[in-house]
């Protein structure tokens, strides 16, 4: 029957198996497949600093970076933005993390950062991107390749 007095008896909520972290790794898995398999290489330029100014922002070679990471090829990836080759594992998480939850599944733990660490990051980018512009090396390393 599986009731009692009225009320169902089935298992508790907590036990029942969520789809919400399957589905968001469907989802990154099919954005690792997209990246993986069109080379933004020679594309057009999806920056619109870059587009109005000509000069790098700090995430220009990002969409060649997660190309490059996708199929494998880290020192080409570590050419393009090296910067955010080092905040993937982080921005991954979150984007796990968020999606997982917008989609009703578990609340897992994100970085919480203090107003410091915040302003030592934005510092980090500032100096990024004020450094790859400079036409000498090493600075050129910094520059998407």
């Amino acid at each position: 029957d599986g009731q009692a007095d009225g009320l169902a008896t089935g298992p508790p909520t907590s036990l029942r198996p969520c789809p919400a972290p399957s589905l968001t790794v469907l989802t990154l898995w099919g954005g690792w497949l997209a990246a993986g398999r069109i080379d933004p290489t020679g594309g057009p330029v999806l920056c619109p600093f870059r587009a109005a100014t000509g000069l790098y922002c700090p995430g220009c070679g990002s969409t060649r970076m997660l190309h490059h990471v996708f199929t494998g090829r880290f020192d080409f990836a570590i050419g393009d933005n090296p910067l955010a080759l080092l905040m993937l594992p982080l921005t991954l998480w979150w984007v796990f993390v968020g999606l997982t939850a917008w989609a009703g599944g578990p609340q897992w733990a994100q970085p919480r950062f203090r107003a410091n660490q915040v302003w030592a990051l934005a510092v980090v980018v500032g100096l990024f991107w004020m450094l790859r512009k400079i036409p000498m090396l090493p600075f050129t390393l910094l520059a998407p390749g």
